[in-house]
């Protein structure tokens, strides 16, 4: 059994990070670049600078996760040299390290810290009007081009830098309805801003997130990169080959045919599909009956599927399945489902039932 709390939680292993500057030798103090700066000392330095340059302007990226607690998080952070993060914020509510002694921030003299939870007021802070505190975005992201299993991670305290990167995911989300997996570019482009403290023009360097193709190129790259980063589906016929055997031995033991005994016929319409039935579909004999499934409510339900990106549906997909319940060779959906006969009712309503369980699944979800 998984251990509760703990079997669940899956972190993205941190492969290295990039940073935006670099810290003057000489002088002691940070140095701000137009360029991402890889550590020297990184794993493989030489072989990542072969890929992506040595002073690399953009990058090419994937976000790994659709949950921006996973791949963007975002709080107030207050750090202290000794004791690293000592106080994370969301401006509603925060945890703080404090000296057990005198319940106060710690310092080099603290022996004993314990974290507590407190209100968080945001830009109101003593700590953040001391500029001891900040915003603080922690943008972890897959180098799709270069070795390695996990994320990287580049960290701002840029308000421009956050605005632009979750703005950008939230166009790309309206777009293409997921953020994840979609080939991307991470950029460094200069702006104008007013310095606060002598309200002259300086030119600064923001984080954004770029395409240099059309939004119907993104979404045939974005389908193509998903497609090579997920398990191929399972070949769903023969499954149902395998089943309709199973099927027939446990119903019908006795007759030694694998043609189960006629039955009445049942038309298969689940109750939420509506009262409108489609037009009859014509059987071999020429007489007219309604179909075992309501083709309407197919249609409708391959749609829903197929925009929730629910791997494998698709109208090739309907058809090998339903032509294993039949034994024929329908070219298309309405030609597949009037193959299907009064015999085949269990099949079809486990058939049935699958692909509204999915739905309903996904109704419930919101998603």
């Amino acid at each position: 059994m998984p251990i509760e709390n703990l079997s669940d939680n899956v972190r993205m292993p941190r492969l290295g990070k990039f940073h935006l500057g670099f810290k003057d030798p000489q002088r002691g103090f940070p140095v701000k670049t137009d360029y991402f700066v890889l550590a020297k000392d990184s794993p493989d330095y030489a072989g990542i600078i072969n890929i992506i340059g040595e002073k690399p302007k953009e990058l090419k990226v994937l976000i790994p996760s659709e949950d921006i607690e996973d791949w963007a998080p975002q709080y107030y952070k207050s750090y202290e040299l000794t004791h690293g993060l000592v106080c994370k914020g969301d401006g509603r509510a925060a945890m703080r390290m404090v000296d057990v002694k005198t319940n106060a921030l710690p310092t080099k003299a603290t022996a004993t810290t314990t974290m507590i939870d407190l209100d968080c007021p945001g830009k109101d802070c003593p700590l953040y009007k001391d500029k001891k505190c900040g915003e603080v975005m922690n943008l972890r992201f897959v180098l799709p081009d270069v070795p390695g299993l996990g994320v990287w991670q580049i960290d701002t305290g840029s308000i421009n830098s956050i605005l632009n990167i979750n703005s950008c995911a939230k166009l790309i989300k309206v777009a293409f309805g997921r953020i994840s997996n979609i080939p991307l570019k991470l950029t460094l482009e200069p702006i104008q801003v007013n310095n606060p403290e002598n309200g002259k023009k300086q030119t600064v360097f923001v984080l954004n997130l770029r395409s240099d193709v059309t939004l119907a190129q993104l979404a045939e790259r974005a389908r193509m990169q998903s497609k090579q980063f997920q398990i191929e589906a399972p070949d769903m016929a023969a499954v149902y080959e395998e089943q309709v055997k199973r099927d027939i031995k446990e119903l019908w033991p006795e007759t030694g045919s694998t043609k189960p005994p006629e039955t009445p016929v049942v038309s298969v319409i689940p109750q939420n599909s509506g009262d409108k039935t489609p037009d009859a579909v014509k059987d071999t004999t020429g007489a007219e009956n309604k179909p075992l499934i309501n083709l309407e409510w197919l249609e409708e339900s391959l749609k829903v599927l197929k925009a929730h990106n629910v791997m494998g549906y698709s109208n090739a997909l309907i058809i090998r399945e339903l032509n294993a319940i039949t034994g024929q060779q329908a070219k298309s959906v309405r030609e597949a489902v009037a193959n299907l006969k009064p015999e085949h009712a269990s099949l079809i309503e486990r058939f049935v039932a699958g692909i509204q369980k999915t739905r309903d699944a996904i109704e419930k979800g919101g998603n």
